[in-house]
């Protein structure tokens, strides 16, 4: 089927197509998600929109490639004001979310979508990935983004950043349950992979630089509010941030944070320094969501992202 695209094809959409060199994949989740004291609510979830978010307050160019969801729960991300490639999808990811007031959560997937395949990469998205230098793979589970199609997205010398979580979830309905080890054929074709702390406990053994090395990739590991650590030749180095504390949804924090390292990078930024802005990016981020009134973010999702513009490292389109 055609590819659904977020605006008619004028002159202003393909000027925003040749400007986007960070392509957002992943799949459009349908979140059941329940906040304490507060009814179960069905909203939109997955990497591309808090990925999208997390550009836009950086006044990054991006394309998001996605499928999943319904139109209706995808219209967030066509308000973002970037070019979106939506493909029909057969079926979607379900996650049901129980936040507890820390920030922690019980996860649990009702459904999975349809994986992505290298036939995904040459046909509806290889529009929006023309232009790209990097990649960003927002997985949900291990068969989201296999071998064959993380090469296929790294063909032409795009740099492929990798959410580790999904490759160490098992595909199996219920709640979610991470299994090592990482695939090495999966991390050939990767140029960076992002970890949460419990999702290092599983692939590394804890926050291990030796252990890291071994994947033979740079490997950032994020602490939630104690900052990050990135892991290189056997090395560990500390990034610290200025902590948002009281926050019981922090849902998306790690897509941002993925989203705004690999605009970074592509950028020129160092790594340790671009690990530093993804921290203060996202801790922006995660503020605003903290001031804004429940009600209010869900009818301004775009307003909630651009509100941290001003506190993000300015990034140019090209």
């Amino acid at each position: 089927m055609e590819p659904i695209l977020s605006a008619d094809g004028d002159r202003r959409l393909l000027a925003a197509e040749r400007r986007a060199r960070i392509a957002l994949v992943g799949q459009s989740v349908v979140d059941r998600v329940t906040l304490p004291g507060q009814p179960v609510v069905e909203r939109l979830g997955g990497a591309p929109i808090f990925a999208g978010q997390a550009v836009v307050a950086a006044s990054v160019a991006a394309v998001i490639l996605t499928r999943g969801a319904t139109p209706a729960l995808r219209r967030p991300l066509r308000e973002l004001g970037l070019l979106v490639i939506e493909d029909d999808a057969p079926r979607c990811c379900v996650s049901e979310m129980e936040l507890r007031p820390d920030g922690s959560c019980s996860d649990s997937f009702a459904a999975f979508g349809a994986p992505f395949t290298p036939d995904d990469v040459a046909g509806w998205m290889a529009r929006g990935l023309v232009h790209a230098r990097a990649v960003v793979c927002g997985a949900q589970w291990r068969d989201d983004f296999l071998p064959d199609t993380v090469a296929a997205l790294a063909a032409g010398g795009r740099a492929v950043y990798l959410d580790g979580q999904g490759p160490l979830r098992q595909p199996v309905l219920g709640p979610v349950r991470l299994v090592g080890p990482l695939d090495p054929a999966l991390l050939k074709h990767v140029a960076l992979l992002k970890l949460a702390e419990e999702e290092a406990a599983v692939a590394l053994g804890g926050v291990d630089p030796v252990a890291a090395r071994a994947l033979g990739v740079p490997v950032v590991v994020t602490l939630a509010h104690r900052g990050a650590v990135l892991l290189v030749d056997g090395t560990a180095t500390p990034v610290g941030v200025d902590p948002v504390l009281g926050l019981a949804d922090t849902v998306g924090a790690g897509d941002a944070f993925l989203a705004i390292l690999a605009a970074e990078r592509t950028h020129g930024v160092p790594l340790r320094e671009a690990v530093h802005h993804a921290c203060a990016g996202v801790a922006a981020l995660l503020r605003r969501r903290l001031e804004t009134p429940r009600k209010a973010r869900e009818r301004a999702p775009v307003e909630a992202a651009a509100s941290a513009q001003e506190r993000l490292p300015r990034q140019r389109d090209g």
